[in-house]
């Protein structure tokens, strides 16, 4: 028998695996994590190391999970099994409650539930549900380009909704709407849980930046998960993918989008926007000068036509560059400011009361004749 706690996880999906290996990761204990798909490969795998726990699915191919259970049973009685299933069966509920194991859970789990039977199971103390907070999701756009983009996607594979989410919980980007409550309730907060666990899963295999999509099949809708980053990851709710074929394609269309939000969000770190306050008092400190009035300073940028056209330049100069407008503007702004303080600073200028006594401007009624 191993050192460390070891645990046996048997179900034929490979998303639900990756699901309960994560959650499993979050506890603070010693274990020895495997999972296999299927009841021989795990009687394969306990052969001369044993198991204390067994976590398995009812439904497998081949050797159920239900005679899984007898046979290593019979051959090490002091493993401890939680057994899971999505079958709504009163006869199966009663045959697996007969064998009497730990902890008997229908899909889909709830997690903190199951989390309790695995510390009974390793030694450690249970944590009361209610401490036990799921993640609240919150509202805030990522930027444009962001919803832009997952809109595309969701037109190309017909999705329900699709999400862009922090693992923090804040919702960047989404487009359409979730089909039922227990999404935002539930599932997506699970979700985040089991992606904050896969992040390091994945950081312990070497890998930076996590590259992992899984795809849960259920009863109405399907759900894919795909990280983008490790900040971020892509929610994806369709109606229940029918062939092999379509799968593919849809894992494939998802990676592409995927690698494109990724740039855009990598773009957006760069070059922060600047807001519009910021932009003011940016403006406001180029007027400014502590000597004296403002300056106009010539724009270094050639100024393009509204065609796109510029004046013809000698060899020696240089190529021209479309200056933005704002730029110009604030160019003869400042220009026109400068020369009325100028004019009415200069000692040779007239005021108007001076030209009128001089003769330069008619008096009274004759102003405007």
């Amino acid at each position: 028998m191993s050192e460390k706690f070891r645990v046996l996880i048997v179900d034929d999906h490979q998303e639900i695996r990756t699901i309960l290996r994560a959650a499993l990761e979050t506890l603070e204990a010693e274990l020895d994590l495997v999972d296999v798909p299927s009841g021989e490969e795990a009687i394969v795998e306990v052969v001369g190391t044993g198991i204390d726990l067994l976590i398995a699915d009812v439904g497998l191919p081949g050797l159920s999970g239900l005679d899984l259970y007898r046979k290593l049973k019979a051959t090490y009685p002091a493993m401890q099994v939680i057994i899971i299933t999505g079958i709504d069966d009163e006869e199966v509920h009663q045959e697996i409650a007969g064998l009497k194991p730990e902890a008997f859970f229908l899909k889909p789990l709830k997690m903190p539930q199951f989390l309790n039977a695995v510390r009974n199971a390793v030694g450690l103390e249970p944590v009361e549900e209610e401490a036990e907070e799921f993640i609240k999701l919150t509202k805030k756009n990522l930027h444009s380009d962001v919803t832009d983009r997952i809109a595309d996607l969701r037109g190309e594979l017909g999705a329900i909704s699709i999400l862009v989410l922090e693992t923090s919980g804040v919702i960047a980007g989404e487009t359409g709407i979730l089909p039922d409550n227990i999404y935002e309730s539930h599932v997506l907060p699970t979700l985040l849980e089991a992606a904050r666990a896969a992040n390091k899963i994945s950081f312990y295999l070497g890998m930076e930046e996590p590259k992992t999509t899984w795809y849960f099949s259920g009863d109405k809708y399907d759900l894919f998960w795909s990280l983008i980053n490790n900040d971020y990851g892509m929610v994806i709710i369709t109606n229940p993918v029918e062939q092999s074929s379509d799968l593919t394609w849809v894992l494939s269309t998802v990676k592409l989008a995927v690698e494109e939000v990724n740039g855009i969000i990598a773009e957006l770190g760069e070059k922060p926007a600047k807001s519009k306050k910021n932009a003011k008092s940016s403006s406001a400190e180029k007027k400014k000068t502590p000597s004296g009035p403002a300056k106009a300073e010539l724009p270094k940028k050639s100024i393009q036509g509204a065609n796109g056209s510029s004046k013809k330049k000698s060899k020696d100069s240089p190529p021209s560059e479309k200056v933005d407008e704002n730029e110009v503007h604030e160019f003869w702004k400042a220009a026109t400011l400068e020369e009325e303080i100028s004019r009415i600073d200069s000692p040779d200028s007239l005021s108007f009361e001076q030209a009128q006594k001089l003769g330069f401007i008619p008096n009274g009624d004759n102003l405007g004749s």
